[in-house]
């Protein structure tokens, strides 16, 4: 019995490690790449497709730790820096997605 009781501690320990990590931008990127048409406006919907929204419901997650913010806003500016988009779209989507945090618009200009 105590056997399996540490191997579970372990398991919990060895699947919690990468939630506990910072969100990195390479992750915020691959969230975004479903949404880039749909932010830049060329989506054929006026409602993110659904793969976009599982990624804006990530990000979303990501950004409500208050110390992750700003690494993930960071990491928005810097995937997006050569990319025209409406900022206001990731507010918009984040809503029509019902991600539970509306994502504020991050702009080129925006203070992180």
């Amino acid at each position: 019995m105590a056997k399996l009781i540490y191997n579970m501690i372990i398991l919990l320990f060895v699947l919690a490690t990468p939630a506990m990590g910072k969100p990195s931008c390479e992750t915020v990127s691959k969230r975004l790449a479903p949404c880039l048409s749909y932010i830049q406006g060329r989506y054929h919907s006026i409602k993110p497709s659904g793969r976009c929204c599982r990624g804006l419901i990530d990000i979303s997650n990501m950004m409500k730790n208050r110390g992750d913010y700003s690494t993930v806003c960071k990491c928005i500016k810097k995937v997006l820096l050569h990319t025209n988009y409406d900022p206001k779209r990731f507010q918009t989507g984040s809503q029509q997605c019902n991600t539970g945090y509306t994502l504020p618009p991050v702009g080129h200009t925006t203070t992180c």
